[in-house]
């Protein structure tokens, strides 16, 4: 009797025991759920057109189109900026951008043209586009898209094989610090171009002494 009394006390600690560690194993994977969640990707389908394809030289003029068909806003966070990413083989004073991403059925304000702005997260932006919320400051815009970008890029007189890469990086209100919900996005940049600068080696003809 008092071995059977035992056993069962045993049994009864055991399944405890592992109705801890069952609960236990269901938190910590409603943990990683919800932080895979909270940096789930918010940028939708991106294109990318440049022209003319490369390689390209010195003074070469490339015009390049992005386009990001939507904004997915997990958390509710707004698209507030597109950045563009760009190698040192181009002319960083040279940099034409024309129009701007557009606002569908988005919030107050406007798209602004910047070469340099530090969020309050401390982002360090530019160059590129940012919203300007006119109601609320450092919100992005409700609009979901499509935004269609076109910029123009000159390639800079150097003699070196420089990086002429070329990528735009999308930004959330979150990741700039003007909204907060429970987590940001993490959308990795997307390339567009990668190569270097091509150049030409000087050829001279002899040169000959009388």
């Amino acid at each position: 009797m008092f071995i059977s009394y035992i056993y069962i006390i045993l049994s009864t600690s055991y399944l405890h025991c592992k109705s801890i560690h069952f609960v236990y194993y269901i938190f910590i994977l409603l943990l990683l759920f919800l932080s895979l969640s909270a940096r789930s990707q918010c940028v939708g389908n991106q294109t990318s057109t440049i022209t003319p394809v490369g390689p390209y030289q010195p003074g070469d003029v490339v015009t390049v189109t992005y386009t990001l068909s939507n904004f997915i806003q997990i958390n509710i966070n707004w698209v507030h900026a597109f950045e563009l990413n760009l190698g040192s083989g181009w002319a960083s004073n040279m940099i034409v951008a024309p129009g701007n991403p557009g606002n569908p059925g988005g919030s107050m304000g406007y798209w602004l043209w910047d070469n340099q702005h530090t969020y309050p997260s401390g982002l360090n932006f530019g160059p590129g586009w940012r919203f300007v919320n006119t109601v609320v400051p450092n919100w992005g815009t409700m609009s979901t898209g499509p935004f269609n970008m076109t910029f123009i890029l000159t390639v800079g007189q150097t003699c070196n094989t420089e990086d002429l890469s070329v990528a735009v990086t999308v930004y959330g209100d979150c990741q700039t610090g003007g909204w907060w919900n429970g987590g940001c996005c993490n959308d990795p940049a997307y390339n567009i171009y990668q190569g270097n600068v091509l150049i030409t080696p000087i050829v001279t003809s002899n040169i000959n002494h009388y």
